[in-house]
């Protein structure tokens, strides 16, 4: 019975145990799982003590549970820690800046309470201990400990850390400008220049000094309210910057900024999606990449089918948008919180500040230039002329006509500034020293070396961003330039030597400057219309004394050099009017036909000054001094036809009123408008001397001589008021004498130089003063001797040194063609003038009564310089011939031997046989 009830309890145990097995395997102990209930509670128990991190691994272990309950109960315990940690770091940076305030107490209260939320807040017992320590301190000691402390200690390796950041992304910027800024771009108009690279920096300096400020002192926390901030400065900043380029660069050359509105472009498309797209959107940012990689194969398509053939080009552009493709794949992939937002908001605004900021540096005028030497060593001499020549190329001294530049002194055809000029120094160390300085300055664009070859030529190389731009070779033999004479002493070949370097330094900065004007449209408002530095350069040395010297023959030089400058750019108008003006002085005096030379200037005016492109400060000067001259050419050849045409008198007046207005205009340069202002005084004295010559000037009362008082005149505007004392002389027989007397006293002051005096004797304007004994001995009129007649008086000090002291010697001087060279040599002067002077000596031989040189002086005057002219004349019209002398000799008071009664007839019997 016994063995039969435990057999039973066996077999049922047996069957409990197969039972009851599988579920106690699914279901462990309560022991060993805890349900979620109690680990939720242990967690939230822990984070109410203040002990963050134990309560974040009980939330993370109920992560790991299959049920949703665990989950739910998992993410809101970890959002609840997060905020719990981020409201200790707030509390805590309120109660720093109680330390700092100087309120301890509060602080304290604040700190610990701070420290109550956050066990593990290493900053609230740092702060703790902080003012534990400071109040136990007192007096001024501790204050100035605590506020070295919280105030000068932080805010200086914030600053450190700024500048350190800030130099970093303005070298990067540096370093970029030749993937945005190709060599050929013409540069933005300086305002949009000023505009780009204010933003740029404003951009880069709030990167440099938020990066540390924020980690350091954590002014905010990155709210809704601040991620809002960023989306709205996000667009707002990339889509204005897109507008500002597209606005800077003209309709014709917006596609010169394809890589930098491109990279620019997909930077806002990612910024904006990492700023603007919902949380855990996925959706939404795969549509994103979707649209930035259309946006950017219409962009890659566009620009492939504007440039088709720059290969090299395709590839440089390329790069940025692959690595601007490729960073948004992964970036538009995470979904960010607030925080991640206010970082891609960061890093867009760096990136577009340091593109920004490339883009200006890259469109600078800053200039470097290097002069070498064959052997490859810095000539600091040569630097410095070039530096010099870059600043103010063409403003030495030009002659314009009539001498009018001794008030309106001309404006040199470059407008850079000394700031933007530099050089590098001479010496090996020192100029290693530089280029390695120069090789990482940002704000260096441009740089110039040219290389003296020899004395005949020099190679120039110009690089922008660090790539090459242009190079030429200046070569004065291929510009008409006159080689080097051989057989010169060693002084005079050094001094010879000079000058062609000078010109070879001149040419290489006209190269520089026309290069430096196709990127720097408002370089042009100078250059007068030039689009060759060929033409540049030869005009620059045709008009400037010291490149073209002060020989006999230099107006010769000059009129050749402008006319091949003229052919080498019809176009330059400043080479065309200083061509004009030199043709017209190298005409003699009594071939002068004033009327016809103002109406060529009014006509080529009229052409080139008038249109609507040279209203600008650069064509000023030039309009007028053409304006000027065109008025005074006007006068004399009134004057000269018996002040009789009044149509000649007119064109004067119109001519005058132009004057007044271009001088009475409100120009930009302070020069500009006080050079102007100076010239308005000749305009108002013309003025006066129109109104004189008309008869409708009121003569004023007293002892005035002019209708206007000047005091301290200039010499030029002297000699114009000695122009209108001799036409008020005209109106009245009271106060003549005086007036003719005062401007001879003018005269005295106004003509220094012989050319002056020569000048002065053949002047219209001074046909009165001809009776006058001052003034014919300030004029030298008549020669006392051969040696003082015109063509002979600037050199007769040489003539004497080498034994010529008459007609007759220079006749024997100059009979064959090798003494003619000889003397050439010894003149500094050509064969045409050689010729002309014994031209006059062999007239001088014709007759006794032709050796004598006031009557010489006379046969001159009337264009009989040869006896060839004299035979022609003798044998034409002899009887006008006697009749003009005759009158000249009034004019003069001489009376020369052979004009004594029947004494022509024997030299005009001579001039005919």
């Amino acid at each position: 019975m016994l063995q039969c009830v435990a057999k039973g309890s066996a077999a049922a145990l047996i069957t409990a145990l197969a039972f009851f097995t599988p579920a106690r395997a699914v279901s462990p102990p309560a022991s060993f799982a805890p349900a979620k209930e109690v680990i939720c509670d242990r967690a939230k128990g822990h984070q109410q003590a203040g002990e963050l991190d134990l309560a974040q691994k009980l939330y993370a272990r109920a992560a790991v549970r299959e049920g949703d309950a665990e989950r739910t109960c998992s993410v809101a315990g970890l959002k609840s820690v997060a905020e719990q940690r981020e409201r200790a770091a707030a509390t805590v940076t309120a109660g720093q800046q109680l330390i700092r305030a100087g309120d301890l107490d509060k602080a304290e209260r604040v700190l610990r309470s701070a420290l109550a939320m956050d066990r593990s807040n290493s900053d609230a017992v740092a702060g703790i201990a902080q003012v534990n320590t400071a109040q136990g301190r007192s007096g001024a000691s501790s204050n100035w400990d605590r506020f070295y402390e919280s105030w000068v200690q932080p805010i200086g390796k914030m600053l450190l850390f700024s500048a350190i950041g800030l130099a970093a992304l303005y070298a990067l910027a540096g370093l970029c400008t030749r993937l945005f800024v190709r060599v050929d771009s013409v540069a933005w108009p300086p305002r949009y220049r000023l505009t780009a690279g204010t933003i740029g920096f404003l951009l880069i300096f709030g990167a440099a000094v938020m990066l540390p400020l924020y980690a350091m002192f954590r002014p905010f926390s990155p709210g809704p309210i601040v991620a809002w901030a960023a989306r709205v400065i996000v667009v707002v900043i990339g889509l204005g910057v897109i507008g500002l380029i597209i606005c800077a660069a003209t309709p014709k050359r917006w596609k010169e900024w394809p890589a930098l509105l491109v990279f620019l472009g997909v930077a806002v498309v990612v910024a904006g999606a990492l700023v603007l797209a919902p949380r855990q959107s996925l959706n939404v940012e795969a549509a994103l990449v979707v649209a930035v990689l259309g946006l950017t194969m219409v962009a890659v398509i566009a620009i492939v089918s504007t440039h088709p053939g720059d290969l090299r080009y395709k590839s440089a552009l390329m790069f940025p948008l692959g690595v601007a493709v490729m960073a948004a794949w992964p970036l538009l992939l995470v979904p960010l919180q607030d925080a991640g937002r206010l970082m891609a908001a960061y890093i867009f605004l760096a990136v577009v500040g340091v593109v920004l900021t490339a883009a200006t540096l890259g469109q600078n005028l800053r200039l470097q230039v290097e002069v070498q030497k064959p052997d490859g060593t810095v000539s600091a001499g040569s630097t410095d002329y070039l530096l010099a020549r870059m600043k103010g190329l063409g403003t030495e001294s030009p002659k314009a006509l009539d001498g009018a530049t001794s008030v309106l002194a001309t404006t040199p055809l470059s407008k850079i500034t000394s700031e933007d000029l530099s050089a590098l120094p001479a010496g090996k160390v020192a100029g290693a020293f530089s280029r390695l300085f120069f090789s990482v300055r940002p704000d260096l664009t441009w740089r110039a070396r040219v290389t003296l070859v020899d004395e005949d030529r020099v190679a120039m190389t110009l690089s922008r961003n660090g790539r090459h731009v242009e190079s030429a070779v200046f070569s004065r033999p291929d510009l008409g330039l006159p080689p080097i004479p051989t057989g010169l002493g060693e002084a005079d070949r050094t001094v010879a030597q000079d000058r062609a370097r000078a010109q070879l330094l001149t040419g290489a900065a006209a190269f520089i400057l026309l290069r430096l004007s196709k990127a720097h449209l408002e370089l042009q408002d100078d250059l007068y219309g030039a689009e060759r530095w060929q033409s540049v350069a030869l005009q620059v040395i045709a008009t400037s004394g010291s490149l073209i010297g002060d020989s006999e023959d230099s107006g010769a030089k000059r009129v050749e050099l402008l006319s091949r400058a003229m052919d080498e750019d019809p176009e330059y108008v400043l080479a065309r009017f200083e061509y004009m003006w030199e043709v017209y002085r190298s005409i003699p005096d009594e071939r002068t036909d004033y009327a016809a030379f103002a109406h060529s200037l009014d006509e080529q005016y009229r052409r080139s000054l008038s249109g609507e492109g040279v209203k600008g400060d650069g064509w000023a000067p030039l309009r007028i001094r053409v304006k000027y001259s065109s008025a005074t050419q006007w006068l004399n050849g009134y004057v000269c036809g018996g002040k009789s045409d009044g149509k000649l008198l007119n064109n004067a007046e119109e001519s005058v009123e132009d004057l007044k207005k271009l001088c009475a205009e409100e120009w930009n340069g302070q020069q500009l408008r006080r050079q102007a202002g100076r010239m308005h005084d000749f305009a108002e004295n013309l003025e006066y001397c129109i109104k004189a010559l008309r008869k409708e000037v009121v003569l004023p009362p007293g002892d005035a001589l002019h209708p206007h008082q000047k005091y301290n005149p200039s010499p030029k505007l002297t000699w114009d008021h000695a122009c209108l004392d001799c036409f008020l002389a005209d109106i009245g027989t009271s106060g003549a004498e005086m007036r003719l007397d005062q401007a001879i006293d003018d005269l005295e002051f106004a003509a220094a130089t012989d050319k002056d005096k020569n000048d002065a004797a053949v002047d219209p304007c001074f046909e009165r003063l001809a009776c006058k004994s001052r003034f014919r001995q300030l004029v030298g009129v008549p020669p006392t001797h051969f040696l003082g007649l015109p063509a002979l008086a600037p050199h007769k000090v040489s003539l004497a040194k080498v034994g010529i002291n008459s007609a007759i010697d220079l006749v024997h001087r100059t009979q064959n063609a090798t003494q003619q060279d000889q003397l050439a040599t010894h003149l500094g002067v050509s064969r045409v003038a050689i010729d002309q002077m014994r031209e006059i000596a062999l007239l001088a031989q014709v007759h006794p009564d032709l050796n004598d040189p006031e009557m010489l002086y006379l046969l001159v005057a009337q264009g009989v310089s040869s006896p060839a002219a004299l035979r022609d004349r003798a044998i034409r019209d002899p009887k006008q011939l006697i009749l003009e002398i005759i009158q000249a000799k009034e004019t003069y008071r001489l009376d020369p031997p052979g004009l004594k009664p029947f004494r022509p007839r024997r030299w005009l019997r001579a001039a005919r046989s």
